[in-house]
């Protein structure tokens, strides 16, 4: 199995070197960058800061799975732009606080950040969990469900018209090929579909890593009748 290429952003250099000295003791994950600020992290990686897709001058472009990544950081930067730059380079995010501020971890999860770890909790938890947010896997805390429980608005997946059709066919029992009939698109975009759905789903602390789990958030969300069908559609469950 390919390691997990994890970095870390944090302001205190014992916490950036604690993180590589329990990274280098643990199977699976490589810490490919320690820095204190976002844009020094894009340079370690060989990213242009100001366009993070792309390789910085006379750079090779690293590659990094996911960002460890503090929330109040001294170049007093906000949650919103570091995520932002981070998800421009392909880059997923979780954050790493004390969790302190809850306005700060909706700022931060509203831009696209997948999850939250705690500072004090041990460094090979926040390890153990960058490498579940790799694999797509959700990263729920009593802080995390606080956050988002102080902003109902903020519980809504904001899916966009042709995720909610999605879903609401693959919800009803259809498997993907059918929704791509359906909808006069490729069954990839389908699955493509599905996949930002669930990561939408995730980030706002609502999992739905199966086909059940997705059609009780549908069922939540009202984009599917619960008694309509459920005999057709539990033939595709």
């Amino acid at each position: 199995m390919t390691d997990t290429l994890v970095a870390i952003v944090d302001d205190h250099e014992v916490v950036r070197e604690g993180m590589r000295a329990v990274a280098d003791k643990t199977e699976g994950v490589d810490l490919v960058a320690a820095s204190p600020t976002v844009s020094e992290l894009l340079v370690a990686l060989g990213r242009n800061p100001r366009d993070p897709k792309t390789a910085d001058l006379g750079k090779v472009k690293r590659e990094c799975d996911v960002v460890l990544l503090d929330l109040s950081l001294q170049d007093r930067s906000r949650p919103s732009e570091n995520v932002e730059l981070l998800r421009q380079a392909g880059i997923k995010v979780l954050i790493f606080s004390i969790g302190e501020n809850p306005s700060l971890i909706r700022e931060a999860l509203k831009s696209g950040a997948l999850g939250l770890v705690r500072k004090s909790e041990p460094l090979e938890h926040a390890l153990e969990e960058a490498q579940n947010i790799a694999n797509g896997k959700a990263v729920v805390t009593k802080e995390l469900a606080a956050a988002i429980d102080g902003d109902h608005e903020f519980s809504r997946a904001a899916l966009s018209p042709r995720e909610q059709e999605t879903l609401r066919l693959y919800a009803s029992g259809f498997a993907q090929v059918q929704v791509a009939r359906r909808m006069g698109i490729k069954q990839s975009a389908v699955k493509t579909n599905i996949d930002r759905i669930r990561e939408k789903y995730a980030r706002v602390g609502r999992p739905a890593p199966t086909k059940i789990d997705l059609r009780i958030r549908a069922i939540e969300d009202g984009l599917v009748d619960s008694m309509e069908d459920v005999k057709t559609a539990e033939r595709y469950f």
